[in-house]
């Protein structure tokens, strides 16, 4: 019986030895070994070891074991101890705070951020807790938004692809310093709610008023200015085509003057004698109904005299008609 016994408490001993040689680290886990509370190894999530021992290449901690194998690890009992954190996303929601933008806007924002424990070492020795962490919100990622508000001009600070351009390059120079100092990994950041302060209000109308009165003014004296150089287009379309219309018709003109020329030297070649008789005709047509007084040398009486000798006529006295 006093065998029995001794085996008993030889197993028992044994399965306390062994349960405190192991320990299991989650797939949502990271870990950090002690020895004697010295930092001597750490789980890290997969894929992250590298950036992890470059982290730690220049500290105190640049020699400690780093591995990425979750699951199943031992540890020497009574002298290592094992602190777990989670490796899942923890959200940081700051208080309402009025901020002034680059104009001197003033608007009351909230903001978030998304992140989690990358470094455990570096966490454990400067951390340690998630309400520490969010306190580094407060300090370090805070900040960083209210200085991105401030490079903003009003409207900018609403342009949601504005904001978001600026917030991106903000965070990569914030996760130098988060993971470097804290060992943690900030994956987003962002502004929750933008709201105006209601004292505010009648100010902001009165500026965005004006800000519309003076982009209207500007449209409509660009529309002007459009309208203008349009009519300008058109009045100098017209000009040329009118001139180019005159021009041509001064050829068509030229060209029939030049015509009837030809044709009145033409005809006057053929008999100047029956030229001369159609020009008089032409004359006695205009005077006809009037009463003139001709000279008895004037060359018509000979036509006239002609025309009465052929009719068999016997007076000498001019026809008026």
């Amino acid at each position: 019986m006093k065998k029995s016994a001794v085996v008993s408490i030889l197993i028992v001993l044994a399965l306390l030895l062994f349960s405190s040689s192991i320990y299991v680290v989650n797939e949502d886990e990271v870990a950090v070994t002690k020895t004697l509370g010295r930092i001597v190894a750490v789980v890290v999530s997969p894929g992250e070891e590298g950036i992890v021992k470059e982290n730690l290449g220049n500290t105190q901690l640049a020699n400690i074991r780093i591995t990425d194998q979750k699951g199943l690890h031992f540890k020497i009992p009574f002298f290592q101890t094992v602190e777990k954190y989670t490796a899942k996303y923890l959200t940081y929601t700051s208080l309402p705070q009025k901020v002034n933008t680059a104009d001197s806007r003033r608007v009351e924002v909230q903001m978030y951020a998304q992140y989690r424990v990358i470094d455990p070492a570096t966490f454990n020795k400067i951390v340690v807790t998630k309400s520490e962490a969010n306190q580094r919100m407060d300090d370090d990622v805070y900040p960083t938004i209210i200085n991105s508000v401030n490079k903003l001009e009003f409207n900018d600070f609403f342009d949601q692809e504005i904001l978001e351009n600026l917030l991106d390059k903000e965070q990569e120079q914030l996760n130098e310093r988060m993971v470097k100092q804290f060992g943690l990994y900030v994956s987003d950041i962002g502004i929750s709610r933008k709201t105006f302060p209601l004292t505010n209000i009648s100010t902001i109308e009165e500026k965005m008023t004006k800000e519309i009165e003076k982009e209207s003014a500007q449209s409509i004296a660009e529309g002007d200015s459009i309208y203008n150089k349009k009519i300008a287009l058109v009045d100098a379309a017209k000009a040329q085509v009118l001139a180019n219309a005159v021009e041509v018709a001064a050829v068509i003109k030229a060209d029939a003057d030049a015509e009837a020329i030809r044709t009145y030297q033409e005809a006057l070649s053929v008999d100047l004698e029956f030229y001369r008789f159609i020009t008089r005709m032409d004359i006695y047509t205009n005077i006809s109904g009037s009463t003139i007084f001709l000279d008895k040398e004037n060359p018509v009486f000979s036509y006239l005299n002609d025309l009465k000798y052929e009719e068999g006529a016997t007076s000498t006295t001019a026809p008026t008609e």
